[in-house]
């Protein structure tokens, strides 16, 4: 809730039957955790990372 999330949606994301790559897809965790908050922590992209190994400059 300290990231812009609803009661609501909170409560439903804690409490889902599914598992955790499931829930990553729910646009109220995408919202809590978006990219640039994970970026923001330092967490590497695997996806950046990916890319500029294929397309070297």
């Amino acid at each position: 809730m300290k990231l812009g999330v609803h009661v609501q949606a909170a409560v439903a994301c804690g409490i889902t039957t599914k598992g955790p790559w499931r829930s990553a897809k729910t646009p109220e965790i995408n919202q809590a955790l978006s990219l640039d908050s994970l970026k923001s922590e330092g967490l590497y992209s695997l996806r950046d990372g990916w890319i500029a190994l294929q397309l070297p400059k």
